[in-house]
């Protein structure tokens, strides 16, 4: 039991500076996560307008949850079909987070989606777009915060009576920092002719983005009248969040280091009481 004390003593000795620095290291500080996912889309001048009905969806969930830390969350989704002289149709995906000091997680998420049903097309299917797609992720520090960012942009055209998928658009990416799981691809239709496209990707280190711009044209023809079922849509996840420091386990150790020290001295003086007791209960 004594040399057991001792090797106890002597951790204690060794480790009573660090927890004191471990206390500090403890507090909130000033260090900051921050996610962004971003995708807007616009249409004009639709060749032809779809004769059934256009259709809206828009959605969008934030969580934050703080145990000591700051962390905020917004999402805003938008959605507009107009059917009329110009034929337009838009919408947007946004979600973000951001979060300072220590101790919690904060998500959003964002979707947006424009249907227009029979496009009755008797030669050519065109319209003039533009958009963008913006993920973003950063980080001070690379052992105790994390910061991701998610997206997907997809343009798909199907011909509605037989339900085939004629064409599509995708744009989709992932940041994951401090992560492996980076990813941009850009996968236009063989249909469009951009005026203009920027694109532009950093992976690695604690702040990370991929972004492009685009202006173009799409347009398509078919042999024989055809009804044609137009579908836009995007989603956008973002999340930040801090992981437990490692003065916090070595904290946690401390505590119970400490613990079994106490129950040993407890111990300890609970037995000399019983041979005290022991030995007056046989000088009776």
């Amino acid at each position: 039991m004594k040399k057991y004390t001792k090797v106890v003593k002597s951790f204690l000795a060794l480790v009573t500076p660090a927890i004191a620095t471990s206390i500090l290291t403890t507090l909130p500080s000033q260090a900051a996560t921050f996610a962004s996912s971003e995708s807007q889309f616009n249409i004009n001048n639709f060749s032809s307008s779809p004769v059934d009905v256009v259709r809206t969806f828009t959605d969008n969930k934030t969580t934050a949850i703080s145990t000591g830390g700051q962390v905020t969350a917004d999402a805003k989704a938008e959605a507009e079909f107009n059917i009329d002289a110009n034929n337009s149709a838009s919408n947007l995906s946004f979600s973000q987070a951001e979060g300072h000091g220590d101790g919690y997680t904060g998500s959003a998420e964002s979707f947006a989606a424009i249907i227009g049903y029979d496009f009755i097309v008797d030669k050519e299917f065109s319209f003039d777009f533009s958009g963008l797609f913006n993920l973003k992720t950063s980080i001070d520090d690379a052992v105790t915060e994390r910061a991701n960012a998610r997206g997907e942009f997809l343009y798909e055209l199907y011909d509605s009576e037989t339900r085939e998928l004629l064409d599509s658009f995708k744009i989709s990416g992932n940041l994951s920092t401090i992560g492996n799981n980076d990813a941009f691809v850009f996968e236009p239709s063989s249909s469009i002719t951009f005026d203009s496209k920027t694109s532009e990707q950093y992976f690695g280190g604690t702040k990370e983005y991929a972004f492009t711009t685009f202006k173009g044209k799409y347009s398509r023809t078919f042999d024989k009248s055809t009804r044609l079922t137009l579908i836009e849509s995007k989603s956008n996840q973002v999340s930040v969040y801090t992981i437990p420091e490692p003065s916090t386990i070595l904290g946690s150790l401390f505590s119970c280091t400490m613990f079994g020290a106490v129950s040993i001295r407890k111990r300890k003086r609970a037995s000399s009481a019983a041979l005290l007791v022991n030995k007056d209960l046989r000088s009776v």
